[in-house]
C-alpha cells in the first residue's frame, strides 16, 4: 500500500502533463465545433437570461408544447456559470491534479488484486478499465442525449489515454507481486 501512496503522484503527474496536451493546447479544438465569434458573442449575450448556474436541457418541461419543441429543434444541453471564470486559473490545475491523483490511487487499488500477475497483464486490466470508463461516461452523451459524437471521442480516446499512462505507471514501478523488489 505504500509503494501505491508514494505511486500516485508520480502516476497523477504523467496524466496530468498528457491532460495538458489533450486539453491545454490548441489540440483540443479538434475536439470542438467552432462558431464565429460574432455569434458566440450573441450566445453569450443570450445565456444571460437563465437564472442561475447549472445544466439546462433546452427546450426542457413535460408539457406538450416542450415535448413538441424538443422534437421539431434544435435543442441544447448548455453547462453554465452565470459568473465566469478564468480561462487559465491555478486553482482549477490544482483541483485537476488532486482528481487525477484520487482515480490514479483508486486504479491502483484494482492493481494490487492482480500485483502477482505479470506487467502484460496489469497493463491489460488497466487498459480494459480505462476503456470501460471512457466508453460509459463519454460515450453516453451522444447515445443518450443526441450529442456530437465529434467532441465524445476525442475526450474518449484523450481520456483512455491519459488513464491508462497513469495505471502503467504504476503497475511498472509500484505495484508488485509479493516479494518482487
Amino acid at each position: 500500500m505504500l509503494r501505491l501512496l508514494v505511486g500516485t503522484l508520480p502516476a497523477a503527474a504523467v496524466m496530468f502533463l498528457l491532460g495538458f496536451v489533450f486539453y491545454g493546447t490548441p489540440l483540443q479544438m479538434l475536439g470542438w465545433t467552432k462558431a464565429p465569434l460574432a455569434t458566440q458573442l450573441a450566445v453569450q449575450q443570450a445565456l444571460k437570461a437563465l437564472p442561475e448556474s447549472g445544466t439546462y436541457v433546452i427546450p426542457s418541461g413535460d408539457t406538450p408544447g416542450a415535448t413538441t419543441a424538443y422534437g421539431n429543434g434544435p435543442v441544447a444541453q448548455i453547462q453554465y456559470n452565470s459568473g465566469g471564470f478564468a480561462m487559465v486559473d491555478p486553482k482549477v490545475f490544482a483541483g485537476g491534479f488532486v482528481q487525477m491523483a484520487v482515480s490514479v490511487f483508486l486504479l491502483g487499488c484494482i492493481l494490487l488484486t492482480t500485483a502477482a500477475a505479470s506487467f502484460g497483464a496489469r497493463v491489460r486490466l488497466v487498459a480494459g478499465v480505462a476503456a470501460t470508463a471512457v466508453v460509459y461516461l463519454h460515450l453516453a452523451g451522444p447515445v443518450w442525449y443526441h450529442t456530437d459524437w465529434h467532441n465524445a471521442v476525442y475526450t474518449a480516446v484523450a481520456d483512455f489515454i491519459v488513464l491508462t499512462a497513469g495505471g502503467v505507471v504504476l503497475a511498472r514501478w509500484f505495484i508488485r507481486a509479493p516479494g518482487q523488489s
